[in-house]
């Protein structure tokens, strides 16, 4: 009896290059599965217009600059050109850090990048008081309107620096009549926006908020407790639409902590433009201390109203 043992054919490995009966190298869109590369949120011909626009500014605010700041007059007349002109200064300047924002956005392209409203939202400059949701923060806001009042101050004061016979009054806004109180009013929006930010990024057991939560998905991310937040719809457009999410929660209702910080800041701003504008030769003004006291309720009550709300809810 004869056994016959057949040994299989060794294996044979086939090399095609490509272009000669192989496949085409995969490009960008084949590696993604047909999804092509993303793009920059923003386009150089907005960015563009943007710059020229902030080139146009920025000059015309260089000439108010120079034909109002030699001007010795103290009149009524001069304080008024120096306060516009001190205006379109700051203006000139935003414009500026918008037009290079985006012009530097227009370049980078980031792989994980938002998209639709969320990415309108948070180009240029408007990302500084958009928060993580795409929505308008009511504490990044109270930085903004601070940094941008004490700014137009100043550079007022400088431009009247020769008008005043008794001295200058940039310099002596920033040394002997400095108020203390104006490291309050800088550093308390700032501390609030902090905490509520660490707030939201730490939700979840350091997760960040949800867009939507289930309790087998809580419970497979071992959490008792869901923070959710839906993000920004493709709908909330416009200006209004924003100054509308100062003072409203995600459902769209009023949070009346947000209220509450909002106004107090709008009253402190108003009391602060009305005293600077009236008596300018006293440097930044003074703050009442009842102003103070509620701006600092307020962001209190604001920021302890962040951290309840994003110790979430027991998912249904």
């Amino acid at each position: 009896m004869t056994s016959q043992t057949q040994s299989p054919a060794p294996a044979t490995t086939v090399t095609t290059s490509p272009g000669v009966g192989g496949p085409e190298p995969a490009g960008p869109a084949s590696q993604t599965g047909g999804t092509p590369p993303p793009q920059p949120p923003v386009s150089r011909t907005v960015a563009g217009l943007w710059c020229l626009a902030a080139v146009v500014l920025v000059a015309g605010a260089a000439w108010a600059s120079f034909a109002v700041a030699p001007a010795t007059a103290f009149s009524t007349a001069h304080r008024a050109a120096a306060a516009w002109t001190a205006l379109l200064v700051v203006v000139a300047l935003a414009v500026a850090a918008q037009g290079i924002l985006l012009w530097y956005q227009a370049r980078v392209t980031e792989p994980n990048a938002p998209s639709g409203n969320l990415a309108f939202r948070r180009r240029g400059l408007k990302a500084a008081v958009i928060g993580q949701d795409g929505r308008a923060s009511t504490s990044k806001t109270q930085v903004a309107l601070w940094t941008a009042a004490v700014a137009w101050a100043l550079v007022d004061l400088l431009l009247l620096a020769r008008a005043y016979p008794r001295g200058d009054l940039f310099s002596g806004a920033v040394t002997t009549n400095w108020r203390p109180e104006y490291l309050v009013l800088l550093g308390l929006p700032v501390a609030a926006a902090t905490v509520a930010k660490a707030a939201v990024v730490t939700a979840n057991s350091g997760l960040g908020p949800l867009k939507s939560a289930s309790a087998p998905q809580a419970q497979s991310l071992g959490l008792d407790r869901v923070y959710v937040r839906h993000p920004v719809t493709q709908e909330a457009k416009g200006f209004w639409t924003g100054v509308a999410e100062l003072f409203t929660g995600d459902d769209g209702a009023v949070a009346w902590a947000d209220l509450q910080y909002v106004v107090f800041t709008l009253i402190t701003l108003a009391c602060f433009a009305a005293q600077f504008l009236a008596r300018p030769e006293d440097g930044l003004p003074v703050v009442p201390a009842a102003l103070l006291t509620l701006m600092g309720v307020s962001a209190s009550a604001y920021t302890a109203n962040k951290i309840v709300s994003t110790k979430g809810t027991a998912p249904q």
